[in-house]
């Protein structure tokens, strides 16, 4: 089974999502598979969050045996962070308000994810993700 991600939320608040997901399978390398689906999530007024509803303000990931990217999901998918393999990794963003969704035509608001090198059933990691809603 290829590389499946499952999700926690930890926050789902009026201004803030925070969501946690842990990466496990026995083989294979997954290609532009969501990640963050965004319509499953509203705004502080209750409306249903839709394109660049999400700004990424922090992650915090540990990948064993494999690295990832994350992509904005639009007509042309856009970079939003490679996390890298066999290494704690953490950024902040906050200081210069984070990273916004910013892939334009076709934008669903959603974040894919792509791996590179899962190969064996002792691959695995956890991804925090920490998004400011817009």
């Amino acid at each position: 089974m290829a590389v499946a991600a499952t999700q926690q939320i930890i926050n789902d608040g009026h201004r803030n999502l925070h969501l946690k997901y842990t990466l496990a399978g026995t083989s294979g390398d997954i290609t532009n598979s969501i990640l963050v689906n965004i319509s499953g999530f509203n705004d502080a007024d209750g409306n249903a969050l839709g394109a660049n509803g999400l700004t990424l303000i922090g992650i915090d990931a540990s990948l064993t045996g494999f690295s990832a990217n994350l992509l904005w999901d639009a007509s042309s998918n856009v970079e939003l962070i490679q996390i890298p393999s066999d290494q704690p990794y953490k950024q902040d963003f906050r200081s210069f308000g984070g990273i916004k969704d910013n892939s334009g035509s076709g934008s669903t608001g959603d974040v894919l994810i792509t791996t590179t090198g899962y190969t064996a059933s002792g691959d695995g990691g956890h991804i925090y993700l920490k998004f400011k809603k817009t």
